[in-house]
């Protein structure tokens, strides 16, 4: 389905996915440019992103062909906020990984010809996802921007946590991480875990540590806190996100040297 966004095409996409066992929907604004795959919030879905403004503050780098956004939907009810603390929480998060990466990206390449790796964001939660899909998957994804992102979950399931569960979480499992093949496609990559200072903002302790962690297996990882005036709110992530993609396109310092993040410039990893 086609709508007009201004000058900016976008399209909304209900695709059906075998990992789910259900109908997945998602919404893509722009035709070219770095792919970006935002992640919702908790229990968020694909139009929240839109609904707050985000695409708007996004609008000049989509119409200028810098950037291609995909809006994915989100399974966090079934998974993570489910009420039931049990394996199924780990189980059903593998089966959005498996549609995110064995049938949406596929869906997108065949669809819209994107050929190169995504850069993951989401704001809150979504900046989990966002965190937790570039360090799993450097196949797919080689940049991520993370706003105000929690990286460990089991506090938020009163204490919960199993396999499924631990290798989901960043900030847990990433200090062990000694795959040396692994780790060197994601020094290729670089990620920004960024928060505010401000009110809501409690999670910032697991930022930092994730940071930490990142930055000491030689990961390329900016850690960039904002002030005590910008909260855990859709005003703080309004005001940071165009100002990381005027950064990218003009370039940050990564492995190697500057590089060019998105624009007509941008590095290219082919998927």
């Amino acid at each position: 389905m086609l709508e007009e966004h201004a000058t900016m095409q976008t399209d909304y996409h209900k695709i059906y996915s075998g990992s789910l066992g259900q109908e997945f929907e998602l919404k893509v604004y722009g035709t070219s440019g770095k792919p970006v795959m935002v992640f919702p919030t908790s229990c968020g879905r694909f139009f929240d992103y839109e609904d707050h403004g985000m695409i708007g503050s996004m609008a000049e780098f989509i119409e200028r062909g810098e950037i291609m956004v995909c809006a994915v939907d989100g399974r966090d009810r079934e998974s993570w906020y489910k009420p039931v603390r049990d394996e199924w929480i780990g189980i059903r998060h593998g089966h959005y990984e498996s549609c995110i990466t064995r049938e949406v990206i596929p869906f997108l390449r065949e669809r819209y010809g994107v050929r190169e790796k995504f850069l993951a964001t989401g704001n809150s939660f979504g900046a989990f996802h966002s965190a937790n899909f570039f360090l799993k998957f450097p196949d797919h994804f080689d940049s991520a921007l993370c706003l105000s992102g929690c990286y460990a979950m089991r506090q938020e399931m009163g204490g919960f946590c199993d396999t499924g569960v631990f290798f989901n979480e960043p900030v847990h499992y990433m200090p062990g991480l000694a795959d040396e093949a692994l780790l060197e496609k994601l020094r290729d990559g670089y990620i920004v875990i960024s928060h505010g200072l401000g009110a809501w903002e409690t999670f910032n302790d697991q930022a930092a540590a994730l940071a930490g962690t990142l930055q000491g297996k030689g990961l390329t990882c900016w850690y960039d806190p904002w002030g005590p005036e910008w909260p855990h709110d859709w005003n703080t992530w309004l005001a940071q996100m165009p100002n990381y993609l005027r950064q990218f396109r003009e370039g940050v310092l990564a492995r190697g040297g500057m590089v060019k993040l998105t624009g007509p410039e941008r590095r290219v990893n082919l998927l």
